[in-house]
């Protein structure tokens, strides 16, 4: 009879070569317990872990154009801020026409509130949300509005000596009466703030709004540009305001300019109004797509999740098991140690 031979060494490796499983097994135990989830999913889920990555980069995706709603809405929020402000702007320099109307006496509060609206609404257009000109359209990179001095104070001063045949501060304005006030404001200064001369001479902005993406396949125009009519006609009654109400103008001139900027800030104000409309209902196209995206992507989230769950009671059952398997290997190895020649001999 032939007796197998064996040792205590090869006891030992092979106890060890258990305990490095037993302690892998832990780790990922230990893992899918306090995840909830497989500690691997592609060896758990093989080919069907290929449609779990899918099913993330779908969210991963939907997450980005979430992200892009928000700045959107963002820079929407700051439009109707500011188109607030220019409405305000424009109740007051209403209120300041109104109180001096056919008053040469004041007629220098009516050009200061005039400048104050100018250095006003330019200071509004060219407002800017992380460094982009809010009313820039898809030319955001500079404000939309240049200087006044330069621009359309230029234009205006240009036209009027051009029509009349002396400048503003010339005496000889004392000439002009209400008639000939009013078919210079609506023949000749009028077509300074059309779309053409504004953009030639005035704005930098763009006619084009940016265009966001707000769902998988619906976009939306998410800004407005400063050359909508509305800032063009508010400004026109700032510039009458501040350029036509000097000493050398008598009260029936300016009382026709009086009149043309009333009916201008109303105008401007009403169009403004529906402007406001216009970005409020884009505002709810917004935040109802987002509504719908964190829809898709807790639906989609949930699902990748589900390929991946583990059952907390048998990961946990498992850990145990392994906890206590470690523990017996331990035993056993420290009384296979003891074990020698010597305490028999």
């Amino acid at each position: 009879m032939k007796v197998s031979q064996n040792s205590t060494l090869a006891m030992h490796q092979a106890l060890r070569q258990r305990m490095s499983g037993l302690q892998l097994g832990l780790v990922e135990a230990q893992k899918e317990v306090a995840t909830g989830r497989v500690a691997d999913a592609g060896l758990e889920l093989g080919y069907y872990n290929g449609k779990r990555v899918s099913l993330l980069q779908d969210v991963e995706r939907l997450n980005v154009i979430a992200d892009t709603n928000a700045i959107s809405k963002s820079r929407l929020d700051v439009t109707l801020n500011s188109t607030q402000a220019i409405k305000d702007l424009g109740g007051d320099l209403m209120s300041v026409l109104v109180a001096n109307v056919g008053n040469s006496s004041t007629a220098h509060i009516t050009t200061g509130a005039g400048r104050t609206a100018i250095t006003a609404l330019t200071n509004i257009l060219n407002s800017t949300l992380d460094g982009d000109a809010i009313f820039g359209g898809i030319n955001s990179s500079v404000p939309p509005i240049g200087d006044y001095d330069t621009g359309a104070k230029a234009q205006f001063a240009t036209a009027f000596q051009t029509h009349f045949g002396y400048t503003i501060t010339d005496p000889a304005a004392l000439a002009i009466d209400e008639a000939a006030m009013e078919t210079f404001l609506d023949t000749v200064a009028a077509p300074l703030f059309d779309s053409a001369n504004w953009n030639a001479n005035i704005s930098s902005a763009s006619d084009t709004r940016i265009t966001a993406r707000i769902g998988l396949i619906e976009t939306v125009d998410a800004s407005v540009s400063a050359n909508e009519e509305s800032f063009r006609t508010m400004m026109f009654a700032a510039v009458i305001a501040t350029e036509l109400f000097g000493d050398n103008f008598t009260s029936a001139a300016q009382s026709a300019a009086s009149k043309k900027a009333l009916s201008l800030v109303g105008t401007a104000n009403s169009q403004i109004a529906n402007l406001e409309g216009e970005v409020g209902f884009k505002q709810a196209r917004i935040q109802q797509a987002t509504d719908q995206l964190n829809l898709q992507i807790d639906e989609l989230t949930k699902h990748a999740d589900q390929l991946v769950e583990v059952d907390a009671y048998e990961a946990a059952t498992r850990l145990n098991s392994l906890i206590t398997q470690i523990e017996t290997s331990y035993t056993l190895t420290g009384r296979i140690q003891q074990l020698s020649l010597m305490r028999y001999v």
